[in-house]
């Protein structure tokens, strides 16, 4: 039987592309620090998500961490952070992206739609 914790890092470790300011060495690391998001991916096909991590001006006070997601069907989400420590700053953008995540699902989801019963 395979661990959910595995799965949800899985779906991470296979559709997040590393781009400006990271390195392959960090993957393992950042991978980790994103499991939580992965649970809030997997009710997506996992060839439908596409995520990028970038960063600008690394270790600067003018240091922006990005992080976009693509899913099939849906306009990209885009959580950023200016916090100056890394990992502070890619815990940001995890959380923002869990927030827009749940938000999206909750615009989706047809029993949103029902009114209230009294």
């Amino acid at each position: 039987m395979t661990d959910t914790g595995d799965e949800q890092a899985d779906i991470i470790g296979e559709r997040l592309i590393l781009g400006t300011g990271f390195t392959e060495d960090e993957r393992p690391e950042i991978v980790e620090r994103f499991t939580a998001l992965g649970k809030r991916l997997r009710s997506y096909p996992a060839d439908s998500v596409d995520l990028r991590l970038s960063v600008k001006n690394r270790g600067r006070a003018e240091q922006k961490v990005t992080l976009e997601c693509r899913l099939a069907g849906v306009e990209p989400l885009v959580a950023t952070s200016t916090e100056e420590d890394l990992p502070t700053a890619l815990t940001e953008v995890r959380e923002d992206m869990i927030h827009q995540l749940d938000k999206l699902k909750t615009r989706r989801d047809p029993r949103h739609d029902r009114p209230h019963r009294p």
